[in-house]
């Protein structure tokens, strides 16, 4: 068996390699010396691995489902290695994924301060609004708003948010006032695309009714952070998550609008990763401190003061 691993680890950087050839040279060994144990342990599995030409390699169905489990295999021991060495001073790279919104207004604070703490770790992020395959796209993280589906994922609670009504004061001065649901029945809509039905909600009471609006959209963004702008300008009104618009409510830059009523969906923020990976130290690290940041920073959501 412990030949066996060896002859496994020669094969999976083999296949990275794209050649035995260059496989030798990135493992310090021959040629001839590669191929042979790359033939003692097709031999070992009784399957052929590898198809051999004089120009390239190919991988037969067996040898893909077999190389894959090598793979898994290197990166647990890599990880293993990674995660001794990194003790005191962390370092390497993390992909994550977030929304503009939550991390142009919120997280990219929070991981200003990481770094501060753990300089040698870079945060490799991209944002995109609309839900990637992390695992196809090679992140380590992702911070998502909403309720998880993907059963390969695995979640951790950081907080909560809803979506809230507001306008512009430059709005509110060109328009009529707004005290019922029905008072918007004509209004200008930023329509947010990503929204489950960009074009309508439904709100509640604080005495029990409920009332649906469907809109005519003004303008229509994949993006909450640019909806914001919209807003801010003036063009018309939205629904937007509660921690982006704090700030404005505070300033009077927006005004929240029927206050007294709500979108009631409460939509937790978590951080995901992929349950199958093994985690590198440093990620674990991040998301420790993320864990701590959100319970000391995170707003209480607007909805739930209501």
């Amino acid at each position: 068996m412990l030949k066996d691993l060896h002859r496994m680890a020669v094969f999976e950087r083999v296949v990275e390699a794209g050649s035995f050839s260059q496989a030798a040279l990135a493992l310090g060994l021959g040629k001839s010396v590669v191929s042979a144990h790359v033939a003692a342990l097709e031999k070992s599995l009784g399957v052929t691995l590898l198809i051999r030409s004089t120009r390239s390699l190919s991988l037969t169905d067996e040898g893909r489902a077999f190389y894959d489990r090598c793979h898994q295999m290197l990166e647990i021991a890599r990880a293993a290695r990674e995660d001794l060495a990194q003790d005191e001073h962390p370092r390497g790279t993390i992909r994550l994924t977030c929304s503009h919104n939550l991390a142009v207004t919120f997280l990219i604070r929070m991981l200003a301060e990481f770094h501060e703490r753990h300089p040698q770790v870079v945060v490799d992020m991209v944002l995109e609004d609309a839900l990637v395959n992390m695992i196809e796209q090679g992140f380590d993280l992702a911070i998502r708003v909403g309720v998880l589906s993907d059963t390969r994922m695995h979640a951790v609670p950081l907080g909560e948010t809803s979506l809230v009504l507001c306008a512009s004061r430059d709005w509110l001065r060109r328009h009529p006032p707004v005290n019922r649901p029905e008072d918007l029945n004509e209004a200008n809509w930023i329509s947010i695309s990503v929204l489950p039905h960009p074009d309508r909600i439904h709100l509640i009471h604080r005495d029990g009714r409920q009332q649906s609006l469907r809109f005519r959209a003004a303008a229509r963004t994949s993006s909450a952070l640019a909806a914001r702008e919209f807003v801010r300008e003036g063009i018309g009104i939205s629904v937007l998550p509660d921690y982006s618009v704090r700030d404005d409510f505070a300033t009077g830059t927006l005004v929240r609008l029927l206050p007294e009523w709500r979108e009631p969906t409460m939509r937790p923020v978590s951080v995901v990763y992929p349950r199958a990976t093994q985690m590198p130290g440093r990620t674990r690290l991040l998301i420790d401190f993320l864990k701590t940041a959100f319970a000391a920073q995170w707003p209480r959501s607007l909805a739930a003061r209501d």
